[in-house]
């Protein structure tokens, strides 16, 4: 049995649909219209998107962290478990790198323990400070209004 890193978002939607009855509706890593098209071929019913929308107009991410997502100086996402004590993926920053390796699984202690940082970090634009979460696609993140980053989407399916 392989790691649940190691398996793809198509071959996942095929064992689910082997092995429940239910409509499938996938996501992870969806950043066009090919990884949507895939995992609709492997059986999903829908797909799901996440971290394309999180730039766009009605997102609630913070200015800096939807800066963040399109800034060259972010090269990689990691999971972590400095912000909230919970595992998360999210753009590796200079908390992350100081604080992961000791940082204390403990979820929502840790959250709340560190709620002020994160919000006064928003407030100053400190994305090294603030909990950027995205996914590995995270480049493909587009702005202006959802509907039209998901029509894209859409028209090259």
């Amino acid at each position: 049995r392989r790691a649940p890193a190691a398996v793809g978002g198509a071959e996942v939607v095929r064992e689910v649909r082997a092995a429940v009855g239910l409509p499938v509706v996938a996501g992870g890593g969806v950043t066009d219209a090919r990884d949507a098209s895939e995992l609709l071929r492997a059986g999903a019913e829908a797909v799901a998107v996440g971290t394309l929308l999180l730039r766009t107009d009605e997102s609630g991410a913070s200015q800096t962290h939807k800066d963040a997502l399109a800034d060259p100086a972010f090269t990689e996402t990691t999971i972590t478990h400095a912000f909230t004590g919970r595992p998360a993926r999210g753009l590796r920053n200079g908390f992350i790198d100081r604080h992961e390796a000791t940082a204390p699984f403990g979820y929502p202690a840790i959250h709340h323990l560190t709620r002020p940082l994160r919000q006064a970090a928003a407030k100053a634009g400190d994305a090294d400070r603030l909990h950027l979460w995205a996914g590995t696609g995270f480049r493909a993140a587009q702005t202006g209004p959802a509907g039209e980053v998901i029509r894209r989407l859409g028209e090259g399916l």
